[in-house]
């Protein structure tokens, strides 16, 4: 701690600076090796990449704010990111990298290498405890879930669009988008069920910040105790 204090960091700051380099070092990992492997360089184009993306500039202007008195992202942006995040690392980590899903692709050698560890386990694990432990408190609503869900079903609607005007090994960036493995219906269902869960998840944000909000009131006393500590006493006119 003492390090960190003559460096000019509090836990935070030093944990959202650590957020953002362990985002920095897999997006250019990822971003070097697909442009190294033969073939088109395509890694902008999955939601990993784009969502490591919004997660790193998020927290590199949280951590950039507290050094250097920046303005910060706002709470329902970083709520954003780290919802974005979460996606990732669920989606990752539960259909496509689990042998149980449907959705497990073939390419098993590269699902835990170091720069996917980074950007499907670490960093969405990091963005998670960063929630948990900094908030923001109490500064989110249940509608904010709602606008979230903006970027991913704009990225749905990228992912398919593209797919029906390229061709190739990606040509569509995920299993369950391809409409060259399911029907028009199945993918439809996917994206549905897709978009349903993200809006749950987004909900659990709001709520879990909000419940722990409320644990931290009780234990400082709650805000009516907080501020009658801070009022000062009138004098007794007697």
């Amino acid at each position: 701690m003492a390090v960190l204090k003559r460096a000019g960091l509090d836990g935070r700051t030093a944990f959202r600076s650590l957020l953002f380099l362990v985002g920095a070092a897999g997006l250019s990992g990822e971003a070097y090796s697909s442009i190294a492997d033969p073939g088109p360089a395509d890694f902008w184009i999955y939601f990993t990449f784009q969502s490591n993306l919004i997660l790193a500039v998020c927290f590199g202007a949280l951590a950039w704010s507290a050094l250097r008195g920046g303005r910060a992202p706002s709470p329902v942006v970083k709520g954003a990111a780290t919802l974005y995040a979460l996606i990732t690392g669920l989606v990752f980590n539960l259909l496509l990298a689990n042998p149980a899903s449907p959705f497990y692709t073939v390419q098993k050698e590269s699902h835990y290498q170091w720069d996917s560890v980074l950007l499907h386990v670490l960093a969405p694990l990091m963005a998670l405890a960063d929630w948990l432990l900094f908030g923001p408190r109490g500064q989110l609503r249940g509608r904010h879930a709602l606008y979230w869900l903006g970027y991913p079903l704009g990225y749905l609607g990228f992912a398919l669009i593209r797919g029906a005007m390229v061709g190739g090994d990606t040509r569509y960036p995920y299993p369950f988008l391809d409409l060259t493995q399911h029907s028009g219906l199945m993918v439809t269902v996917n994206c549905v069920c897709l978009a349903a869960f993200f809006y749950l998840l987004g909900l659990g944000l709001t709520a879990v910040d909000r419940l722990v909000g409320r644990r931290e009131e009780r234990r400082a006393g709650g805000p009516d105790e907080a501020r009658a500590v801070l009022e000062p006493v009138p004098a007794d006119p007697s």
